[in-house]
């Protein structure tokens, strides 16, 4: 009996969720708009970081606590890297918490990061891809953050990125190390301002 319950519960959540995302598909989309390229001065003091998971998931951990706006739409995040990242989220919809997991390729270009989207799953359901980057690309995004439905990437444009108050390029990602390395450039000027 409770099994069949189980599955009329989750069919009645899966139909909610469809019925909410061709909702949002009917929406127009965001206008994007890329915001010109600034240059980072050659005499801006550099330094190179690298990133594992931990300090990533202590991020997203700060931003869901302390930004109103992250806070309304996600109640966790966390990311594992290895070959692939497996990101999962538990997203806020309808006074509920809906668990999302993608798994995406990361692919340093330029100084920038391109996040491919190799699979996504509501739950323990797989949804495609092009409905999950229609959602996205709907969503009130940063200028330097691009959604390409087409190739089904999420591209993080850190050289479109205002260097306030530093300038941020992807230089690798290592699997072995499972490390992001970034070059962080603090602008002259930033620091001028900041003097005693």
């Amino acid at each position: 009996m409770w099994k069949r319950l189980f599955i009329v519960l989750a069919a009645f959540d899966l139909l909610a969720v469809i019925a909410g995302l061709l909702v949002w598909n009917s929406l127009p989309q965001s206008g994007h708009t890329p915001s010109p390229t600034v240059p980072v001065p050659a005499n801006a003091p550099t330094v190179q970081v690298d990133i594992g998971a931990d300090a990533i998931n202590a991020y997203l951990a700060y931003a869901i606590a302390h930004d109103p706006e992250v806070g309304r739409v996600l109640e966790a995040a966390s990311v594992q890297f290895g070959d692939t990242w497996v990101c999962d989220f538990a997203v806020k919809v309808l006074d509920r918490a809906l668990p999302m997991q993608f798994v995406v390729t990361p692919i340093v270009q330029n100084g920038n990061l391109i996040l491919h989207v190799d699979s996504a799953q509501l739950s323990f359901i797989p949804i495609p891809r092009s409905v999950v980057l229609s959602v996205l690309d709907r969503a009130s995004l940063p200028s330097w953050v691009q959604i390409d439905g087409s190739s089904q990437n999420i591209a993080l444009n850190f050289t479109e990125r205002p260097p306030k108050p530093f300038a941020v390029r992807v230089v690798q990602y290592s699997p072995a190390a499972q490390k992001l390395s970034l070059n962080l450039a603090i602008p002259p000027q930033t620091l001028s301002q900041h003097a005693p």
